[in-house]
């Protein structure tokens, strides 16, 4: 008999012995018989199980993205605008609240200054007419003496109406020519505006897209310094005053006088000053409000406006914008 059959039946005898004495004690203090392992035997005590592996640390949630910001309304006010003026309710002592006919009156091309004193100039889109009206009522004339200044000084004849704080209209005729339409030009709503002589104090600009670049910086008494720069105006140093027109009240109506000098190298530079620097140029200035965007939520930005003679008649006209 093959000897590991033998030993395996050897083995098989002593448990089952051990099994029948209950694993040892009795009266006979003797225990089962233990028999040491013979070769080719196999260990029954089962091999304990293998610890597990720990479970993997689940991996962190990734963060929630950002909300994008909301994007701006096209009806909010821009940056560094203000809410107009309204004729529907113009501030106390402004010429809208004040006032009769005179003001500021706006067109496409832009503004018709009329003074208190009947004073009138106005910017067409070729040309200045500079002089002064006498009203009655409703009705408005020119006065002798009023011309039109384009290349050459023009005498000019009209006449016209008013409509309160809405509209002037009427026609007029330069060097004898035919009648043409004056208007209608718009009361402006800048004429509910109240204003003080400090209130032109500030930088006030014009950028430099059509060749000419005007900067003025205005103390509160209304004296100012400033420059000129772009190929249609040169370089220009230029000094003055903005000042009330009736000085006391609060219309917003100005007279302007400015003087220039040529900041270029030479009288024949190429950027040499193109303004008149033997005389002054004077005439009416204003504050206006023109849009920031597109709707009237956007708000307004604020010019101070000005059209101004000399007297060999060269002109200078402007609206520049208040810096913050």
């Amino acid at each position: 008999m093959n000897k590991n059959i033998i030993a395996h039946a050897v083995a098989l005898l002593a448990l089952g012995a051990l099994s029948a004495c209950g694993g040892g004690g009795g009266s006979g203090g003797g225990g089962g018989i233990a028999l040491p392992l013979v070769a080719g035997a196999t260990d029954q005590t089962p091999a304990p199980a293998p610890t597990p592996a720990p479970a993997p640390s689940p991996a962190p949630a990734p963060a929630p993205a950002p909300s994008p910001a909301p994007a701006p309304s096209s009806r909010a006010p821009v940056a560094g605008s203000e809410a107009g003026p309204s004729l529907a309710s113009p501030q106390a002592g402004s010429t809208a609240a004040v006032g009769g006919n005179e003001g500021i009156y706006e067109s496409m091309f832009g503004y018709t200054y009329v003074g208190a004193d009947g004073s009138i100039a106005r910017k067409f889109t070729v040309g200045s007419l500079f002089g002064s009206i006498a009203v009655t009522g409703l009705n408005w004339v020119f006065n002798p003496g009023t011309e039109f200044l384009f290349v050459t000084a023009s005498p000019t004849t009209g006449s016209g109406t008013f409509t309160p704080k809405t509209s002037m209209d009427g026609t007029y005729a330069k060097g004898g020519g035919s009648p043409a339409p004056f208007g209608p030009v718009s009361y402006s709503t800048a004429n509910a505006l109240a204003v003080s002589q400090a209130s032109v104090a500030g930088t006030w600009t014009a950028s430099d897209t059509l060749g000419i670049g005007i900067s003025l910086t205005v103390d509160p008494s209304g004296a100012f310094t400033g420059t000129t720069s772009g190929v249609q105006i040169g370089s220009c140093t230029l000094s003055g005053t903005v000042a009330l027109s009736e000085p006391g009240t609060a219309k917003n109506m100005y007279g302007l006088t400015l003087n220039a000098v040529n900041a270029a190298a030479s009288p024949s530079a190429s950027d040499a000053c193109k303004l008149e620097t033997t005389g002054s140029y004077t005439g009416p200035s204003a504050i206006v409000f023109l849009p920031a965007g597109i709707y009237t939520s956007n708000g307004y930005f604020r010019y101070l406006s000005f059209l101004a003679r000399t007297s060999t008649g060269a002109t200078l006209t402007d609206a520049l914008r208040l810096q913050p």
